[in-house]
């Protein structure tokens, strides 16, 4: 019996892929407007460590579904530590980058620094969760058109999303209205959710499977974490996180507003 390796898209993960990117940029570009502020070194830290860990976890999440999205009349499987250690690589690397913007002024050469890193973070847990996915009975070819291409859109994506958590973190946003902040954060997060998307299409094209002709199919079996449960708990965290995020930003807002509210000292 002949066979063949057919793959498919699934259409509403690669939607919700898209939603997860925006929705994350979104609450990122909030938390970076807080992470610039010097009221106490301890809370500008707290909003960075914040802003790193929704971001990198918002894109390895959106990643795997991503990675789910790809339909493979083949039986697949994620192998369960290189799963976990690409969205560990994604927080390492995304949290040193945003130390790196927010330890002096906004710089070509501090952006170009900042963006590699987090770049490189981006790359490193793209592939390294690209070789936990296992088609069993197939063999894995380099596209390295694709696979430079997502490089640079990672190391672009990043510098843009930085040079705009940089403004936000700036005396340039204190100046602003704020409809027209949440306007340009809006369209922002739009734009980075195309391009981490975008990023992540892109590296799954480099990699290009096809069958094994030594391989037995018949005699061929899957072993890895069930796709479906790791879905189900991703997507559940991570909606979890940003609605952590969200109401950490709401408190945030209510206690600046209730301080404002507050009579002067006086003497």
């Amino acid at each position: 019996m002949e066979h063949s390796l057919i793959q498919t898209w699934n259409l509403g993960y690669v939607g919700l892929s898209y939603v997860i990117a925006t929705l994350t940029s979104f609450v990122s570009l909030e938390l970076a407007s807080r992470a610039g502020r010097t009221r106490t070194v301890g809370s500008s830290h707290f909003w960075v460590v914040a802003q790193a860990l929704l971001l990198g976890y918002g894109i390895w999440a959106m990643h795997f579904i991503g990675m789910l999205a790809l339909h493979s009349n083949m039986p697949s499987a994620f192998n369960l530590l290189p799963t976990v250690l690409s969205g560990v690589a994604a927080v390492a690397l995304v949290y040193p980058a945003l130390r790196i913007l927010h330890a002096g002024r906004l710089s070509l050469g501090r952006l170009a620094l900042a963006g590699t890193v987090a770049g490189t973070g981006i790359v490193v847990m793209h592939y390294l969760g690209m070789a936990a996915y296992r088609i069993p009975g197939t063999v894995v070819t380099i596209m390295w058109g694709p696979l430079l291409a997502s490089v640079a859109i990672a190391v672009g994506a990043s510098m843009v999303a930085l040079f705009l958590f940089g403004l936000l973190a700036s005396d340039w946003a204190t100046r602003q209205r704020r409809s027209m902040l949440y306007g340009a954060k809006t369209v922002a997060a739009l734009v980075m959710g195309v391009a981490i998307t975008g990023m992540h299409y892109t590296g799954m094209a480099a990699l290009r499977y096809t069958l094994d002709p030594a391989a037995d199919l018949a005699t061929l079996a899957v072993t890895g974490a069930d796709a479906g449960l790791l879905a189900l708990i991703i997507g559940v965290v991570t909606f979890l996180l940003i609605g952590l995020a969200v109401t950490s930003i709401a408190m945030d807002v209510t206690d600046d507003l209730d301080l404002q509210d507050l009579p002067a000292a006086t003497d």
